[in-house]
C-alpha cells in the first residue's frame, strides 16, 4: 500500500509542474477538448465510411452487371436479326436439325431407314425415358436431348457407311460411345452405339 502512494507520488510531483505550466492552464482545457472531439468523431464516422466504401463496392458490381446485360441483349438481337436474313432453305435445314418438338418418331424412321439402306439388321433401338413438359408461349427455348442406344449388324464397309451417314443426317445427332464386336465366325459384326438427338423445348 505505502509503495502505491510513493509511486501515485511520484507521478504527481512529475505532473504537477507541467499542469501549472502557463501555456498548459490556457489551452490545456481547449487541447483535450479537441482531442476529444477528434476521437469521437473517428469513432462515429468509421462505421459511416465502412457503409461508403461497402456500398460504393456493390454499385460497381452492379454497373458491371447492368453492362453485361446490356451486351448479351445487344448480341441477342443481333442474332435475331442475322438468324431472320438467313437464306428460307438454310433456316429449313436449321428446324429439321433442331426441331422444336421432340419428333421421335421422324428420329426412329431416320435410324431405321439408314439401316435399311446399309442393308443393316437392326437388333436393338432403345430411346431412354423423356419426361415432356407443356411449351410456355413468349419463352426462350432450351436444348433438349433424347437419348438413344443402337445396336446394328453388318460388315465393317456397310457400319463405316451408316456412320457417315449418321454424321450428315438431317436431324442433328451426336455419338456419345460407340462399340463393334465379332459375331460368330465370318466377316458379320455387330455395332452398338449410344447417342443423342436434340430438340427445342
Amino acid at each position: 500500500m505505502r509503495l502505491e502512494s510513493e509511486r501515485y507520488f511520484r507521478y504527481f510531483t512529475h505532473i504537477k509542474p507541467v499542469v501549472k505550466l502557463p501555456i498548459v492552464r490556457t489551452y490545456g482545457t481547449a487541447i483535450f477538448t479537441i482531442l476529444v472531439m477528434i476521437v469521437f468523431i473517428l469513432f462515429a464516422i468509421k462505421p459511416t465510411i465502412e457503409t461508403i466504401v461497402v456500398l460504393q463496392k456493390k454499385l460497381e458490381n452492379a454497373n458491371q452487371i447492368l453492362d453485361q446485360l446490356k451486351k448479351k441483349a445487344t448480341d441477342l438481337t443481333l442474332g435475331k436479326q442475322n438468324y431472320e436474313n438467313l437464306n428460307p432453305n438454310i433456316k429449313t435445314r436449321i428446324q429439321t436439325a433442331i426441331p422444336d418438338t421432340v419428333e421421335l418418331k421422324s428420329l426412329i424412321q431416320t435410324l431405321e431407314l439408314m439401316a435399311s439402306k446399309n442393308e443393316a439388321s437392326i437388333s436393338a433401338l432403345q430411346v431412354q425415358p423423356l419426361v415432356l413438359e407443356v411449351k410456355k408461349e413468349d419463352t426462350i427455348g432450351t436444348l433438349g436431348e433424347i437419348e438413344f442406344t443402337f445396336n446394328i449388324e453388318n460388315s465393317y464397309p456397310r457400319l463405316v457407311s451408316l456412320l457417315q451417314e449418321l454424321n450428315t443426317s438431317v436431324r442433328l445427332i451426336s455419338i456419345d460411345s460407340l462399340n463393334i464386336s465379332k459375331v460368330g465366325e465370318g466377316e458379320g459384326l455387330i455395332m452398338s452405339l449410344s447417342g443423342k438427338a436434340y430438340f427445342i423445348k
